[in-house]
């Protein structure tokens, strides 16, 4: 080897040197790949920079029966495509939740599945899924306890054919949030996860009239109209007007020239 190219190797050796200097302080803008350096007549490894990567462990498979931690249910499951708001997803079901209800899905065994394959007892304490078999017998494939009493009369269960099995359950405590839906199940959600806002059709029928009065008399007074109570109140003072007796029957009904301080509907029908 000549002296001039063991000078240049020993050039360019200096640069990659003060290259990996630099590169382990902060990261360069890309550049094309480092040049491998090779001399003339030698058999010793080349010189890379690029980074070998470290194997990724494989996952361990799941024991039968194990279900999934709340940090491991964003994998590709056919279940974690099923609402599941409030509640978790397993491989074998998903479940969500409301103030006064739970919804299930659950995996089909097979895809050919009839309803009449299937007897499903849905009591207050937990369910039982019977699955027919060849022999006609049934073979129990689901009995577990819920978190919390259902009411068992209110609740049903239906067959999506082909896709799965949805389970319907009245909580007997409403407002009382779960936090899994089996008693012996390793998949717990956090309460703090829980999204307590309740929709208008969730309330009883006394408190959505309510909130509709309410929400009516405020538009009603932006809009510069009568509220629903004023509106009573117009309808009982027409009725007054043209009574037997009043010093208005036969003209036209003003509301103006009637000063009231009291509630009419209090009077009763006149």
């Amino acid at each position: 080897v000549s002296t001039q190219s063991t000078g240049a190797r020993e050039k360019l050796l200096k640069v990659f040197e003060k290259y990996e200097a630099l590169s382990s302080h902060a990261a360069p803008p890309p550049t094309p790949p480092a040049p491998q350096i090779t001399p003339a007549a030698s058999t010793s490894p080349q010189i890379s920079t690029t980074p070998v990567a470290k194997p990724t462990p494989p996952t361990p498979p799941m024991t039968p029966g194990e279900t999934l931690k709340q940090e491991e249910i964003q994998g590709d499951f056919t279940t974690s495509q099923w609402d599941h708001h409030n509640g978790g997803v397993t491989k074998d079901y998903a479940w969500s939740q409301t103030a006064q209800d739970v919804d299930v899905k659950m995996v089909l065994p097979r895809a050919d599945i009839k309803a009449s394959d299937l007897k499903i007892d849905i009591k207050a304490h937990g369910v039982q899924v019977q699955l027919k078999q060849d022999s006609s017998d049934m073979k129990t494939i689901l009995q577990r306890s819920f978190h919390d009493p259902v009411k068992a009369e209110e609740s049903m269960w239906s067959l999506h054919k082909g896709e799965c099995i949805q389970i319907s359950l009245e909580k007997v405590r409403e407002g009382y949030w779960w936090t899994a839906l089996f008693k012996d199940d390793n998949h717990q959600i956090s309460l703090d996860s829980i999204d307590t806002t309740r929709h208008m059709h969730e309330f009883p029928q006394e408190e959505v009239a309510c909130v509709q009065k309410l929400m009516f008399d405020q538009r009603q007074k932006q809009l510069g109209l009568p509220t629903s109570d004023e509106m009573q109140q117009d309808e009982i003072l027409q009725k007054a007007w043209n009574a037997k007796g009043s010093p208005f029957a036969g003209t036209e009904f003003d509301r103006s020239k009637v000063n009231f301080s009291n509630d009419l509907s209090d009077l009763g029908p006149l």
